[in-house]
């Protein structure tokens, strides 16, 4: 077995290091991708061959970093060790890592997969985990944004800072904290929701994943994958991304669990 090692924070390498160590006892051959990695864990660099997983310590933001800065790391399963204050994608907790090595070594594991949603902007293109956002330039300053399907049918027109259009596992990110609904991550389906519209009686929109959407903007502004990427342009169709997102999980992993924590436990 091969695994890549990503530590989000300099706080974390001596966690990520027992775990390296044990890794390696049981014969499992471990990669650093960054210098960060290869010198505080003295492990050899990463020469962008096949491996088995990623083990990624680190908040959720860390496995976004991680997903928008490995080229095809969609098709690198990934097991998130939870060190962040949320961690509603990882696996396990840093406590855990010595039950982790053995489980990983016995095959006692899934591959869970999530959906992405692609957005093209001109030139720009990028594929979002959790979601995309169409934002004001001027934080002060409303914009007219229109949400219209492929089609042409018009799904919403108003004044607002601007729109988030979220997959079913951004649901409980930027998207929950804007007013939107928590989709179980079974469920094929994105959310349309407005960011401080000017109307009150505007609501999120869930809306079929397979059908592409285009939001125009009356001036130009930020279009932002997972709060990762970003460029500036005036309208951007959103589409289902051709890749999946691919979790290890070593045990059944409940999100209504995980969102009972998150918003009552901090």
């Amino acid at each position: 077995m091969r695994i890549l090692i990503y530590v989000g924070k300099f706080e974390d390498m001596p966690i990520a290091k027992l775990l390296v160590n044990r890794l390696r006892e049981s014969n499992i051959e471990v990669f650093g991708m960054r210098e960060e990695e290869i010198k505080g864990l003295n492990v050899p660099k990463w020469d962008e061959s096949p491996v088995d997983m990623a083990l990624v310590f680190g908040g959720d933001g860390t496995v976004l970093k991680f997903i928008h800065e490995v080229d095809g790391s969609g098709e690198i399963p990934i097991l998130h060790v939870g060190t962040g204050r949320v961690n509603y994608l990882s696996d396990c907790s840093t406590r855990e890592v010595p039950q982790i090595v053995d489980r990983l070594t016995k095959g006692e594991y899934y591959i869970e997969e999530r959906l992405t949603l692609k957005a093209v902007s001109g030139d720009f293109t990028c594929t979002a985990l959790n979601e995309v956002l169409m934002k004001g330039i001027d934080p002060g300053h409303l914009i007219s944004v229109t949400v219209i399907e492929e089609g042409g049918e018009e799904i919403m027109r108003a004044r607002m800072d601007g729109v988030i259009v979220s997959t079913p596992t951004g649901s409980t990110a930027y998207a929950l904290a804007a007013g939107g609904p928590m989709v179980d991550p079974r469920l094929s389906v994105k959310l349309i929701v407005p960011l401080a519209p000017f109307s009150r009686a505007l609501v999120p929109i869930v809306h079929p994943f397979e059908v592409p959407i285009k939001v125009i903007t009356s001036e130009v502004s930020y279009v932002i994958c997972d709060g990762v990427v970003s460029q500036r342009g005036a309208e951007v169709r959103i589409v289902p991304g051709e890749r999946k997102v691919r979790f290890v999980r070593t045990r059944h992993y409940n999100p209504y669990e995980k969102l009972w924590r998150r918003l009552f436990t901090q």
